[in-house]
This record gives C-alpha cells, structure tokens and sequence, in this order.
C-alpha cells in the first residue's frame, strides 16, 4: 500500500500527460505533483532499505563496527545538514550541550539522529523550534531532541515505533513522511543498547531522551 499509492499517483498523472488529455496548462501542475510523489518513493525506498539491513545485520548476529564517538560532534553535524530543511519549514533548529562520549557506530548515532531531528522539523508547527542537547548525567551520555510540535496522544505513544505508523495520516503525506523514521530509531538503540524515554503532549510538543553508557574514555575525563 505504501508504494502503491504514490506509484498510482505517478502514472496517473504521466498518462494524462502522455495521451494529451492534460490541458497545457495544467502540465506543469502534474509534473510537479509526479516529483513530489517520486520524491516520497525515493525516501520510502531508502528507509525500507535501511530497516533490511538493520533487521538481516542482526539476524546474522553482525555486530556494528564499535568505536568512541562524541555525541555532541554527531549532534552538531546533524543540525547542520538539517538546517535547510528546518527553514523551509519555518522552524529553529539549534544544537547545545557538551562533549559526550559513547561506545557505538558512528553511522548508525547519526542516522538516529537524522531520523529524530527530521522528524522533529516535519511534524512541528510555523515558527517553532527543535532543540537538540548533549549531556553527561549519572555516568551516561544523553542526546535530547526536544520541539514545539503536534505532540502524540498518550493512546498512540507506544505505538509511533511501529513500522509504517502514523499519528496523523494525513499531515504525513503532506510532509512527506514516510512512517519508518522511528522504526529505525528503535533498531538502532537495539543494536546500540541505548535507553529512550518519550515526554509529549498533543498541542505542545515531544521530547525524545536517548541514554548511552559512557565509555571509559569520557568518565576518566
């Protein structure tokens, strides 16, 4: 059903085109609404992609590459390739806190972070804000995506990890959301071993709390 809606779309609007029952007019109207929804394909593609290989990684039993990786440093990267979207939408986006260092994979905290930040910005209102903090607390690492968004009703919070969920259906399809951005965020801390807490209101905003042990090197500082 995911792919089959925007692909219906798509030769929907390329056979009025093709067969000239499309006004000239309204050409460029079609063409556009083809790459918006191409566009849709591409994103829902590359996250059923991704959660394949999150889901045949770990039924093998392969372990992530492990390293220390700062936080704050994948904090900041992410923020920063985030910003222009965050603009198109109206929305602050800044990063704050502090150095703190995790035993992970470097790939897989910046996808979760890309995941939360985007959804952040897609589901928050004209002219609000995505704040996201970097801490130590109680000899854990901590990543904090907080907005002024939509909230999630308390009925729906613990299913928005679920594959292809959505609060609201139809502001998904407006922004383009393809339903697999937390998904893979709940594969990830699987992988990682990290801890999420969720904190929303509908109407007010969400925020995400994600905890990582500190490794070694960051407690010895």
């Amino acid at each position: 059903h995911e792919l089959k809606t925007p692909l219906t779309s798509i030769s929907g609007y390329a056979e009025l085109i093709e067969t000239g029952i499309a006004k000239p007019e309204d050409v460029q109207g079609f063409a556009q609404k083809i790459h918006v929804e191409a566009t849709r394909m591409i994103q829902l593609v590359n996250d059923i992609l991704q959660l394949s290989k999150l889901d045949n990684a770990s039924e093998a039993g392969n372990e992530p590459e492990m390293g220390v990786v700062d936080l704050l440093e994948v904090a900041q990267e992410c923020v920063e390739r985030q910003k222009l979207n965050a603009r198109r939408a109206y929305i602050s986006l800044n990063c704050l806190g502090e150095s703190a260092l995790v035993h992970g994979n470097r790939a897989l905290l910046d996808e979760l972070c890309q995941n939360l930040c985007d959804n952040a910005i897609r589901y928050n209102k004209e002219n609000g804000s995505v704040t996201v903090r970097v801490y130590r607390e109680n000899g854990r690492a901590v990543l904090q995506v907080q907005d002024t968004g939509i909230g999630i009703p308390q009925e729906c919070q613990e299913r928005i990890f679920e594959r292809f969920y959505r609060v609201d259906k139809g502001r998904s399809k407006l922004t383009g959301g393809t339903g697999l951005g937390l998904a893979i965020v709940k594969h990830i801390l699987m992988r990682l071993k990290g801890e999420l807490k969720l904190v929303s209101t509908p109407g007010q905003g969400t925020i995400i709390t994600i905890a990582f042990p500190s490794c070694k090197e960051d407690t010895d500082r």
